[in-house]
């Protein structure tokens, strides 16, 4: 997609908030309202709040285990070392202990992306000075690279769960903005690739509706949807059919309907013909949302709709195919956050009003 939507950078924090399920953090970790012109001005400012949020409430620690030539026995002993090293004669012994300390993978990151971040062409000078002030304050720390195996090994808590706003943030820095790593200095690249937007998109729209809507009433999730065989044929290649699977799925349990939404990040949804000037849907668009409606075991009414993002103009599609509802409608993300939230909380009342 040559032509993607011009989102806020504003906006592109709130999806990404929704999207790592951290809005009680983002509400401590407050950007204000500040302007920003690119994403590394944004990222920067929440690093540097969401570190002064963590000074106040001190650096998560953790017992580390130590091993020192000490002139005074700490912790236990360690013999065998002891006598290989032959530090009795320096009227010495090795010892092990555990120490609680600062310098642990949490810290690490959040200081290899500061450092990181300094060096960045494209954030403004205040930005950098103020993020080289918090350096010092990691001086007895090491730095990680936060590489998606070190941040799979992450475990929260609910003593470090403050941190997670801001390892997400230093993830995607890491992941999706620094593109090269191998020479002595970074190389930083655009913001954000179609592929990583579409699956924010994606995500966004799933957890809005997750925190937003009643769950007395509604089910929220992103289930596959299994092929509707014929029980009376031998199916043969079935390991070769592609999976159905839903971006989100809402089910409104009071009057039993479900509608099944297709997120798909385009600059537009309309396809040219390849003749004349006509605009059309996109075909397959199309037919992926009506393969699921018609595809779905829920016992209860289905539809489905298409759910582009929009900076131009809005779409209110509805058409009535083989019984079924399909709609197929835009999200202005270059709006109001206001009205992005009564747009999609406007969606979601479509369950009851089909």
């Amino acid at each position: 997609m040559n032509d993607t939507p011009k989102i806020p950078i504003k906006n592109i924090y709130y999806m990404l908030c929704y999207a790592w399920n951290t809005l009680s953090q983002a509400d401590a970790i407050d950007v204000g309202s500040e302007k920003f012109d690119n994403i590394y001005n944004l990222l920067a400012r929440v690093l540097i709040n969401g570190v002064k949020h963590l000074l106040k409430r001190g650096f998560h620690r953790e017992y580390l285990s130590q091993s020192e030539e000490l002139s005074l026995i700490r912790g236990k002993i360690d013999v065998s070392s002891s006598i290989k090293q032959q530090t009795l004669n320096r009227q010495k012994l090795i010892c092990e202990y555990d120490e609680f300390m600062a310098d642990v993978p949490f810290n690490r990151i959040v200081k290899f992306t500061i450092a990181a971040l300094v060096r960045c062409p494209m954030l403004d000078a205040r930005l950098k000075h103020e993020l080289a002030r918090l350096l010092p304050y990691f001086s007895q720390i090491g730095e990680t690279a936060p590489h998606r195996q070190c941040i799979y090994m992450l475990k929260y808590n609910r003593n470090n769960q403050n941190y997670k706003l801001l390892i997400n943030v230093c993830e995607l820095l890491y992941n999706g903005l620094i593109s090269n790593e191998s020479r002595k200095e970074l190389e930083f690249s655009d913001f954000i690739r179609d592929r990583q937007m579409a699956a924010l998109y994606e995500k966004f729209v799933l957890n809005f509706y997750k925190k937003h809507l009643t769950q007395s009433q509604f089910r929220v999730d992103a289930p596959k949807i299994n092929w509707d065989f014929d029980e009376n044929f031998d199916n043969v290649g079935l390991e070769y059919l592609p999976e159905m699977r839903t971006d989100i799925v809402l089910e409104n349990r009071l009057q039993n309907r479900q509608l099944i939404i297709d997120t798909k990040y385009y600059s537009k949804a309309f396809g040219k013909r390849n003749y004349g000037n006509s605009q059309k849907l996109i075909s397959g668009n199309l037919y992926q949302i009506c393969t699921y409606v018609n595809n779905s075991d829920y016992r209860g009414e289905v539809s489905g709709m298409l759910l582009y993002p929009t900076t131009q103009e809005n779409l209110d599609f509805h058409y009535r195919i083989r019984g079924k509802d399909i709609m197929v409608k835009t999200l202005d993300l270059a709006a109001d956050w206001e009205d992005i939230y009564s747009r999609l909380m406007d969606i979601a009342d479509i369950t009851e009003a089909i």
